[in-house]
């Protein structure tokens, strides 16, 4: 005997139960015929006494045999749960309705839960395996920098001078490390929900005008211009904080890979159904093979310029993850000025 048909031998009995309360229920209604009947009965009584015993029993059988039929379609799904096949469907179909038939669906429906579930901590868990890794490539080079500089000041021939160009170039890997463990926080909070969106009815150009703030000094260092289009301002539902911090990092990309004494122009058109914001500029373009890839997280373009520059690769990522999480979206287009045009779109 299997170990299914262990577990349902509480079924057996139950039709032992049932069998002997029916063949006394059965033995009781003939024996008052036949005391009615002073004691006497013919062979005809007698075969009808025996077929009645007999079609009770196979009664009692039948009935079992629908019933342990059921519970065996049951017990199917929860050893299919144990061995972790959320999925699992039988063709069987014993049941139509009635209480076993509802268990079932419901078997149905925590499966799929449980399947969804299974799915996202796989998931989960290989995110964070490649976010793992790819914060120790980011990482990794500017520590080995910055240990190689140290290094170099130890040696007793190094000179005054040069001492002191590896101090500085020291302090300027500290000084990546800081914006990369910075912008790295920002990531992992994005990436576990830890940031929480909260939008409200604000208005637009006061979150572009933080935007811009965010950049100015260093647009203003290389004497580039951000110019905003006048436009009529609109109160839109979204998370000033995080949605200006989406357009500051558009900005910012526009003012690094641009050159000095150029210009950024911000455009808002309205649609119908959505708003545009746009971000013009004249610096390096992207290649059109890597107008989706820019948007993921760590990648980096592979033009000489975007290599000089610093950065970890997660600032139009993020700008992705929290447009997308207010319902908008960003895209990035070819400008005729020979730059780009990044255009952010947000519901009204």
């Amino acid at each position: 005997m299997d170990q299914r048909e262990r577990r349902y031998i509480w079924l057996e009995r139950k039709l032992r139960i049932n069998l002997a309360v029916t063949t006394m229920v059965v033995a009781a209604f003939f024996l008052i015929i036949y005391l009615l009947s002073d004691r006497c009965f013919s062979g005809a009584m007698w075969a009808v006494c025996g077929l009645a015993f007999l079609v009770n029993g196979a009664w009692c059988f039948l009935e079992y045999r629908r019933e342990y039929k059921s519970y065996r379609e049951i017990s199917d799904y929860l050893e299919a749960f144990e061995n972790g096949d959320y999925e699992f469907r039988s063709d069987e179909a014993y049941m139509r309705t009635g209480i076993h038939s509802q268990l079932l669906e419901q078997l149905e429906r925590l499966g799929r839960a449980f399947y969804i579930m299974k799915e996202q901590m796989v998931k989960e868990k290989e995110g964070t395996k490649a976010l793992i890794t790819d914060i120790s490539h980011q990482i990794k080079t500017p520590v080995a920098a910055l240990s190689m500089s140290l290094e170099l000041m130890e040696d007793e021939e190094t000179t005054t001078e040069e001492k002191q160009e590896f101090l500085e170039r020291g302090k300027g890997e500290v000084k990546k490390l800081n914006y990369l463990m910075g912008t790295l926080t920002n990531l992992s909070r994005m990436e576990q929900a830890m940031i929480q969106l909260h939008p409200q009815y604000a208005s637009l150009k006061e979150t572009l005008l933080r935007a811009v703030n965010g950049v100015y000094l260093k647009a203003n260092d290389k004497q580039i211009e951000i110019e905003m289009t006048e436009f009529t301002d609109l109160r839109l539902y979204h998370d000033v904080k995080w949605t200006a911090e989406a357009f500051s990092n558009v900005l910012d990309n526009a003012v690094k890979y641009s050159p000095e004494g150029s210009r950024v122009e911000i455009r808002v058109i309205p649609y119908q159904s959505y708003v545009s914001v746009e971000v013009e500029d004249e610096g390096i373009g992207v290649a059109r093979s890597e107008y989706t890839e820019i948007f993921k997280r760590f990648y980096r373009g592979k033009r000489a310029e975007v290599e000089t520059q610093e950065g970890a690769g997660v600032g139009l990522y993020l700008v992705r993850k929290i447009l997308e999480g207010q319902g908008g979206s960003v895209r990035v287009q070819p400008s005729r000025k020979g730059g780009s045009v990044f255009q952010m779109m947000l519901p009204k």
